[in-house]
Protein backbone atom coordinates (compact mmCIF):
# COMPACT_ATOMS: atom_id res chain seq x y z
CA UNK A 1 0.00 0.00 0.00
CA UNK A 2 3.22 2.60 1.04
CA UNK A 3 4.47 1.78 -2.63
CA UNK A 4 1.39 2.40 -4.47
CA UNK A 5 0.61 5.13 -2.48
CA UNK A 6 4.38 6.94 -3.61
CA UNK A 7 4.04 6.11 -6.94
CA UNK A 8 0.53 8.23 -7.27
CA UNK A 9 2.00 10.79 -5.58
CA UNK A 10 5.26 10.45 -7.48
CA UNK A 11 2.87 10.77 -11.12
CA UNK A 12 1.69 14.06 -9.65
CA UNK A 13 5.11 15.87 -9.62
CA UNK A 14 5.47 14.38 -12.66
CA UNK A 15 4.86 16.86 -16.07
CA UNK A 16 1.41 16.34 -17.69
CA UNK A 17 3.07 16.64 -21.08
CA UNK A 18 3.98 13.17 -20.78
CA UNK A 19 2.49 9.76 -18.80
CA UNK A 20 4.43 7.93 -16.23
CA UNK A 21 6.32 5.43 -17.73
CA UNK A 22 7.62 1.99 -16.46
CA UNK A 23 10.83 3.34 -15.59
CA UNK A 24 9.60 6.34 -13.45
CA UNK A 25 8.27 3.52 -11.24
CA UNK A 26 11.39 1.45 -11.12
CA UNK A 27 13.35 5.11 -10.59
CA UNK A 28 10.68 5.81 -7.09
CA UNK A 29 10.77 1.73 -6.01
CA UNK A 30 14.56 1.87 -6.22
CA UNK A 31 14.87 4.32 -3.88
CA UNK A 32 12.06 3.22 -1.25
CA UNK A 33 12.95 0.94 1.74
CA UNK A 34 13.50 -3.07 0.73
CA UNK A 35 11.75 -4.31 4.17
CA UNK A 36 8.84 -1.54 3.62
CA UNK A 37 8.14 -3.08 -0.12
CA UNK A 38 8.90 -6.09 1.60
CA UNK A 39 6.14 -6.12 4.18
CA UNK A 40 3.68 -4.14 2.22
CA UNK A 41 3.95 -7.17 -0.23
CA UNK A 42 3.70 -9.98 2.79
CA UNK A 43 0.45 -8.16 4.39
CA UNK A 44 -1.29 -8.05 1.21
CA UNK A 45 -0.72 -11.89 0.45
CA UNK A 46 -1.45 -13.09 4.46
CA UNK A 47 -5.05 -10.93 3.50
CA UNK A 48 -5.55 -12.87 0.35
CA UNK A 49 -4.82 -16.61 2.08
CA UNK A 50 -6.99 -15.27 4.94
CA UNK A 51 -9.81 -14.20 2.86
CA UNK A 52 -9.66 -17.92 0.84
CA UNK A 53 -9.70 -19.10 4.41
CA UNK A 54 -12.83 -17.34 5.09
CA UNK A 55 -14.42 -17.79 1.82
CA UNK A 56 -13.76 -20.94 0.72
CA UNK A 57 -13.39 -23.19 4.19
CA UNK A 58 -15.83 -21.02 6.66
CA UNK A 59 -13.00 -20.03 9.13
CA UNK A 60 -13.65 -17.06 10.89
CA UNK A 61 -11.28 -13.83 10.49
CA UNK A 62 -9.08 -14.51 13.63
CA UNK A 63 -8.86 -18.52 12.44
CA UNK A 64 -8.29 -17.71 9.01
CA UNK A 65 -5.29 -14.88 10.05
CA UNK A 66 -3.83 -17.46 12.15
CA UNK A 67 -3.56 -20.19 9.95
CA UNK A 68 -2.29 -17.76 6.86
CA UNK A 69 1.04 -17.42 8.79
CA UNK A 70 1.36 -21.42 7.83
CA UNK A 71 0.43 -20.63 4.24
CA UNK A 72 3.07 -18.59 2.51
CA UNK A 73 3.71 -20.95 -0.48
CA UNK A 74 0.09 -20.19 -2.05
CA UNK A 75 0.71 -18.05 -4.72
CA UNK A 76 -3.28 -18.19 -6.18
CA UNK A 77 -5.96 -20.14 -5.79
CA UNK A 78 -5.32 -22.65 -7.98
CA UNK A 79 -3.54 -24.81 -5.26
CA UNK A 80 -6.01 -25.19 -2.48
CA UNK A 81 -8.96 -25.54 -4.77
CA UNK A 82 -7.46 -28.30 -6.07
CA UNK A 83 -7.00 -29.99 -2.70
CA UNK A 84 -10.71 -29.07 -1.77
CA UNK A 85 -11.81 -30.48 -4.40
CA UNK A 86 -10.24 -33.78 -3.73
CA UNK A 87 -11.25 -34.02 -0.57
CA UNK A 88 -14.86 -33.03 -1.77
CA UNK A 89 -14.58 -35.77 -4.08
CA UNK A 90 -13.77 -38.20 -1.28
CA UNK A 91 -17.04 -37.29 0.65
CA UNK A 92 -15.89 -34.48 2.98
CA UNK A 93 -18.36 -32.14 4.17
CA UNK A 94 -17.46 -28.86 4.87
CA UNK A 95 -17.29 -29.22 8.68
CA UNK A 96 -14.71 -32.17 7.67
CA UNK A 97 -12.77 -29.66 5.61
CA UNK A 98 -12.99 -26.83 7.95
CA UNK A 99 -11.59 -29.08 11.27
CA UNK A 100 -8.89 -30.71 8.79
CA UNK A 101 -7.58 -27.31 7.76
CA UNK A 102 -8.09 -25.59 11.14
CA UNK A 103 -6.08 -28.78 12.85
CA UNK A 104 -3.61 -28.87 9.64
CA UNK A 105 -3.69 -25.81 7.61
CA UNK A 106 -0.26 -27.26 5.23
CA UNK A 107 -2.67 -29.86 3.74
CA UNK A 108 -3.93 -27.00 1.37
CA UNK A 109 -0.25 -26.86 -0.03
CA UNK A 110 0.27 -30.63 -0.59
CA UNK A 111 0.42 -32.06 -4.25
CA UNK A 112 -3.15 -33.88 -4.90
CA UNK A 113 -1.33 -36.11 -7.98
CA UNK A 114 1.67 -36.95 -5.92
CA UNK A 115 0.56 -36.99 -2.13
CA UNK A 116 -2.96 -37.04 -1.20
CA UNK A 117 -4.54 -39.58 -4.05
CA UNK A 118 -1.57 -42.17 -3.78
CA UNK A 119 -1.66 -42.11 0.48
CA UNK A 120 -6.28 -42.16 0.06
CA UNK A 121 -5.22 -44.74 -2.53
CA UNK A 122 -3.04 -47.01 -0.29
CA UNK A 123 -5.72 -46.54 2.89
CA UNK A 124 -8.41 -47.52 0.37
CA UNK A 125 -5.84 -50.98 -0.37
CA UNK A 126 -5.99 -51.85 3.72
CA UNK A 127 -10.00 -51.73 3.44
CA UNK A 128 -11.04 -48.36 4.49
CA UNK A 129 -14.11 -46.99 2.46
CA UNK A 130 -14.03 -43.43 1.27
CA UNK A 131 -16.63 -42.36 4.65
CA UNK A 132 -14.14 -44.28 7.11
CA UNK A 133 -11.10 -42.49 4.97
CA UNK A 134 -12.92 -38.86 5.72
CA UNK A 135 -13.48 -40.06 9.71
CA UNK A 136 -9.55 -40.87 9.87
CA UNK A 137 -8.55 -37.65 8.42
CA UNK A 138 -10.90 -35.62 10.34
CA UNK A 139 -9.86 -37.69 13.72
CA UNK A 140 -6.25 -37.65 12.63
CA UNK A 141 -5.10 -35.26 10.55
CA UNK A 142 -1.79 -35.92 11.24
CA UNK A 143 -2.27 -38.02 8.51
CA UNK A 144 -2.73 -35.95 5.91
CA UNK A 145 1.05 -34.63 6.75
CA UNK A 146 2.92 -37.82 6.66
CA UNK A 147 3.89 -40.24 3.70
CA UNK A 148 1.98 -42.66 3.25
CA UNK A 149 4.87 -44.83 3.34
CA UNK A 150 5.12 -43.98 7.05
CA UNK A 151 1.39 -43.74 8.05
CA UNK A 152 0.12 -47.18 5.95
CA UNK A 153 2.62 -49.37 8.09
CA UNK A 154 1.32 -47.64 11.21
CA UNK A 155 -2.15 -48.02 10.14
CA UNK A 156 -2.10 -51.72 9.70
CA UNK A 157 0.11 -52.18 13.00
CA UNK A 158 -2.82 -50.66 15.28
CA UNK A 159 -5.23 -53.01 12.86
CA UNK A 160 -3.51 -56.01 13.25
CA UNK A 161 -2.87 -55.23 17.18
CA UNK A 162 -6.46 -54.33 17.79
CA UNK A 163 -8.18 -56.87 15.61
CA UNK A 164 -10.86 -55.29 14.03
CA UNK A 165 -11.28 -52.02 11.73
CA UNK A 166 -14.09 -50.89 14.08
CA UNK A 167 -11.56 -50.88 16.82
CA UNK A 168 -9.46 -49.05 15.03
CA UNK A 169 -11.73 -46.52 14.21
CA UNK A 170 -13.09 -45.89 17.55
CA UNK A 171 -8.97 -45.59 18.65
CA UNK A 172 -8.67 -42.43 16.25
CA UNK A 173 -11.74 -41.10 16.80
CA UNK A 174 -10.81 -41.01 20.61
CA UNK A 175 -7.06 -40.32 19.82
CA UNK A 176 -5.59 -37.47 17.42
CA UNK A 177 -2.11 -37.93 17.66
CA UNK A 178 -2.75 -42.23 17.71
CA UNK A 179 -0.23 -42.42 14.26
CA UNK A 180 2.58 -40.54 15.61
CA UNK A 181 3.80 -42.61 18.18
CA UNK A 182 7.00 -44.46 16.92
CA UNK A 183 5.70 -48.22 16.53
CA UNK A 184 9.78 -49.56 16.98
CA UNK A 185 10.47 -46.83 19.53
CA UNK A 186 7.28 -46.45 21.06
CA UNK A 187 5.10 -49.17 21.14
CA UNK A 188 6.98 -52.40 20.83
CA UNK A 189 9.55 -51.66 23.46
CA UNK A 190 5.90 -51.46 25.90
CA UNK A 191 4.46 -54.56 24.41
CA UNK A 192 7.69 -56.03 25.18
CA UNK A 193 7.76 -54.92 28.61
CA UNK A 194 4.05 -56.24 29.64
CA UNK A 195 4.59 -59.85 27.96
CA UNK A 196 7.38 -59.72 30.76
CA UNK A 197 5.52 -59.15 33.29
CA UNK A 198 2.96 -62.20 31.88
CA UNK A 199 0.81 -59.51 30.17
CA UNK A 200 -0.17 -61.12 27.37
CA UNK A 201 -2.95 -62.67 25.61
CA UNK A 202 -6.68 -62.07 26.86
CA UNK A 203 -4.96 -59.97 29.49
CA UNK A 204 -3.45 -57.84 26.60
CA UNK A 205 -6.99 -57.72 25.40
CA UNK A 206 -8.40 -56.33 28.00
CA UNK A 207 -6.00 -53.44 28.28
CA UNK A 208 -6.42 -52.88 24.37
CA UNK A 209 -10.03 -53.01 24.29
CA UNK A 210 -10.80 -50.83 27.18
CA UNK A 211 -7.05 -48.46 27.36
CA UNK A 212 -5.69 -48.91 24.05
CA UNK A 213 -3.57 -45.79 24.35
CA UNK A 214 -2.00 -47.26 27.46
CA UNK A 215 0.74 -48.67 25.17
CA UNK A 216 1.32 -45.41 23.82
CA UNK A 217 2.92 -44.12 27.24
CA UNK A 218 7.22 -43.66 27.57
CA UNK A 219 8.62 -46.80 28.33
CA UNK A 220 10.02 -45.26 31.89
CA UNK A 221 6.63 -43.89 32.48
CA UNK A 222 5.38 -47.74 32.50
CA UNK A 223 8.15 -49.06 34.11
CA UNK A 224 7.16 -46.45 37.20
CA UNK A 225 3.49 -47.42 36.91
CA UNK A 226 5.05 -51.07 37.20
CA UNK A 227 6.52 -50.43 40.31
CA UNK A 228 3.16 -48.77 41.77
CA UNK A 229 1.45 -51.77 41.39
CA UNK A 230 3.58 -53.82 43.28
CA UNK A 231 4.09 -51.52 45.83
CA UNK A 232 0.49 -51.42 46.52
CA UNK A 233 1.39 -55.58 47.44
CA UNK A 234 -0.70 -56.90 43.73
CA UNK A 235 2.20 -59.05 41.98
CA UNK A 236 2.65 -59.76 38.17
CA UNK A 237 1.29 -63.41 38.91
CA UNK A 238 -2.14 -61.73 39.87
CA UNK A 239 -4.67 -62.64 37.67
CA UNK A 240 -5.62 -58.77 38.76
CA UNK A 241 -1.86 -57.25 38.17
CA UNK A 242 -3.08 -55.72 34.57
CA UNK A 243 -6.54 -54.52 36.09
CA UNK A 244 -4.97 -53.00 38.99
CA UNK A 245 -2.31 -51.34 35.91
CA UNK A 246 -5.38 -50.28 34.20
CA UNK A 247 -6.76 -48.34 37.57
CA UNK A 248 -3.70 -46.78 38.48
CA UNK A 249 -3.24 -45.58 34.67
CA UNK A 250 -6.20 -43.69 34.67
CA UNK A 251 -5.30 -41.67 37.79
CA UNK A 252 -2.57 -39.12 38.45
CA UNK A 253 0.23 -40.57 41.73
CA UNK A 254 -0.45 -37.42 43.38
CA UNK A 255 -4.39 -37.98 43.32
CA UNK A 256 -4.25 -41.56 43.43
CA UNK A 257 -2.81 -40.58 47.29
CA UNK A 258 -5.61 -38.22 48.01
CA UNK A 259 -8.10 -40.90 46.94
CA UNK A 260 -6.43 -43.08 49.05
CA UNK A 261 -6.55 -41.64 52.22
CA UNK A 262 -9.89 -40.40 51.51
CA UNK A 263 -10.99 -43.83 51.50
CA UNK A 264 -8.99 -45.10 54.32
CA UNK A 265 -10.77 -42.27 56.17
CA UNK A 266 -13.55 -44.16 56.23
CA UNK A 267 -12.25 -47.28 56.87
CA UNK A 268 -10.99 -49.14 54.06
CA UNK A 269 -8.04 -50.86 53.76
CA UNK A 270 -5.67 -50.24 50.52
CA UNK A 271 -6.53 -53.68 49.53
CA UNK A 272 -10.33 -52.26 49.51
CA UNK A 273 -9.40 -49.33 47.53
CA UNK A 274 -7.37 -51.02 45.26
CA UNK A 275 -9.79 -53.58 44.25
CA UNK A 276 -12.43 -50.79 44.10
CA UNK A 277 -10.78 -49.11 41.52
CA UNK A 278 -10.10 -52.62 39.69
CA UNK A 279 -13.84 -53.17 39.55
CA UNK A 280 -14.70 -49.46 38.61
CA UNK A 281 -11.48 -47.54 37.24
CA UNK A 282 -14.29 -44.58 36.17
CA UNK A 283 -14.29 -43.38 40.02
CA UNK A 284 -10.71 -41.96 39.54
CA UNK A 285 -12.67 -39.17 37.23
CA UNK A 286 -14.90 -38.29 40.25
CA UNK A 287 -13.25 -35.37 42.15
CA UNK A 288 -12.41 -36.17 45.95
CA UNK A 289 -15.25 -33.70 47.39
CA UNK A 290 -17.56 -35.70 44.52
CA UNK A 291 -16.51 -38.82 46.10
CA UNK A 292 -16.33 -37.44 49.69
CA UNK A 293 -20.18 -36.36 49.55
CA UNK A 294 -21.22 -39.67 48.46
CA UNK A 295 -19.21 -41.96 51.01
CA UNK A 296 -21.09 -39.35 53.45
CA UNK A 297 -24.53 -39.35 52.06
CA UNK A 298 -24.46 -43.22 51.75
CA UNK A 299 -23.26 -44.09 55.03
CA UNK A 300 -24.96 -41.22 57.11
CA UNK A 301 -28.58 -41.24 55.36
CA UNK A 302 -28.79 -44.49 53.39
CA UNK A 303 -27.78 -46.65 56.41
CA UNK A 304 -24.98 -48.32 54.27
CA UNK A 305 -21.79 -50.14 55.89
CA UNK A 306 -18.26 -48.76 54.62
CA UNK A 307 -17.18 -52.11 53.91
CA UNK A 308 -20.72 -52.13 51.88
CA UNK A 309 -19.44 -49.36 49.99
CA UNK A 310 -16.15 -51.15 49.12
CA UNK A 311 -17.51 -53.72 48.06
CA UNK A 312 -20.00 -52.47 45.68
CA UNK A 313 -17.99 -49.24 44.86
CA UNK A 314 -20.36 -48.88 41.44
CA UNK A 315 -22.79 -46.50 44.17
CA UNK A 316 -19.94 -44.14 44.06
CA UNK A 317 -20.18 -43.89 39.94
CA UNK A 318 -23.79 -43.19 40.28
CA UNK A 319 -25.11 -39.44 40.15
CA UNK A 320 -25.73 -38.15 43.87
CA UNK A 321 -28.51 -35.82 42.87
CA UNK A 322 -30.14 -37.13 40.00
CA UNK A 323 -30.21 -41.14 41.55
CA UNK A 324 -28.95 -41.76 44.90
CA UNK A 325 -30.48 -38.69 47.27
CA UNK A 326 -34.00 -38.94 45.03
CA UNK A 327 -34.44 -42.70 45.43
CA UNK A 328 -33.28 -42.84 49.05
CA UNK A 329 -35.86 -40.42 49.78
CA UNK A 330 -38.67 -42.43 47.84
CA UNK A 331 -38.07 -45.53 50.16
CA UNK A 332 -37.49 -43.60 53.23
CA UNK A 333 -41.30 -41.85 52.16
CA UNK A 334 -42.52 -45.52 51.46
CA UNK A 335 -41.21 -46.83 55.17
CA UNK A 336 -42.70 -44.20 56.62
CA UNK A 337 -45.77 -44.91 55.46
CA UNK A 338 -45.97 -49.00 56.32
CA UNK A 339 -44.22 -50.23 53.06
CA UNK A 340 -40.72 -51.66 52.18
CA UNK A 341 -39.78 -52.59 55.39
CA UNK A 342 -38.22 -56.16 54.39
CA UNK A 343 -34.22 -54.74 54.49
CA UNK A 344 -33.87 -53.20 50.73
CA UNK A 345 -30.18 -53.71 49.26
CA UNK A 346 -29.29 -50.63 48.87
CA UNK A 347 -27.75 -51.55 44.84
CA UNK A 348 -31.31 -53.19 44.55
CA UNK A 349 -33.17 -49.75 44.14
CA UNK A 350 -30.29 -48.02 43.20
CA UNK A 351 -29.03 -50.03 40.13
CA UNK A 352 -32.48 -50.62 38.96
CA UNK A 353 -33.12 -49.34 35.42
CA UNK A 354 -35.29 -45.63 35.55
CA UNK A 355 -38.60 -47.51 34.31
CA UNK A 356 -38.22 -50.46 36.57
CA UNK A 357 -37.65 -48.37 39.57
CA UNK A 358 -40.54 -46.19 38.95
CA UNK A 359 -42.91 -49.26 38.09
CA UNK A 360 -41.91 -50.98 41.01
CA UNK A 361 -41.89 -48.32 43.86
CA UNK A 362 -43.92 -45.33 42.34
CA UNK A 363 -46.35 -46.68 40.02
CA UNK A 364 -47.68 -49.31 42.18
CA UNK A 365 -48.64 -47.04 45.15
CA UNK A 366 -50.07 -44.65 42.47
CA UNK A 367 -53.49 -45.35 43.74
CA UNK A 368 -52.87 -45.01 47.55
CA UNK A 369 -50.06 -42.13 47.29
CA UNK A 370 -50.59 -39.87 44.01
CA UNK A 371 -48.38 -37.46 45.41
CA UNK A 372 -45.85 -40.10 44.96
CA UNK A 373 -45.19 -39.57 41.79
CA UNK A 374 -45.00 -35.50 41.99
CA UNK A 375 -42.20 -35.79 44.74
CA UNK A 376 -40.05 -38.38 42.77
CA UNK A 377 -40.25 -36.10 39.58
CA UNK A 378 -39.80 -32.75 42.29
CA UNK A 379 -36.92 -34.35 44.06
CA UNK A 380 -35.08 -35.08 40.97
CA UNK A 381 -35.52 -31.78 39.39
CA UNK A 382 -34.61 -29.86 42.31
CA UNK A 383 -31.66 -31.95 43.16
CA UNK A 384 -30.46 -31.79 39.45
CA UNK A 385 -30.77 -27.59 39.56
CA UNK A 386 -28.95 -27.63 42.80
Amino acid sequence: MKRLLCFSLFCKTVPSTRSPRPHDAALLFSVLPYSASAAAFSTGKHMFIAQYLVDSCGFDQKKATEASKHLKGIQSRQQPDSVLAFLKSYGFDDASVKRLVHCSPKCLLLDVEKTLAPKFRAFEDLGFSPSDIVHLARSNPFTTRIKHERSVPRIKFWQDLLGSKDALMKLFKSNNWVLGYSIKKRIQPNLELLRECGVDGQKLNFILRFHPMFISQKIDTLKSLISRVEDLGVPRTSGMFHCTLCALFMVHPNKFKMLMELFQSFGWSQGDVVAAFQKYPAMAGRSLKNLQRKMEFLINEAGCASSYIATHPVLLTLSLERRLIPRHQILATLKSRGHCERDYKVTTYMMSSEDKFIEKYVIVYKDRYPDLSGLYASLKHTMASD
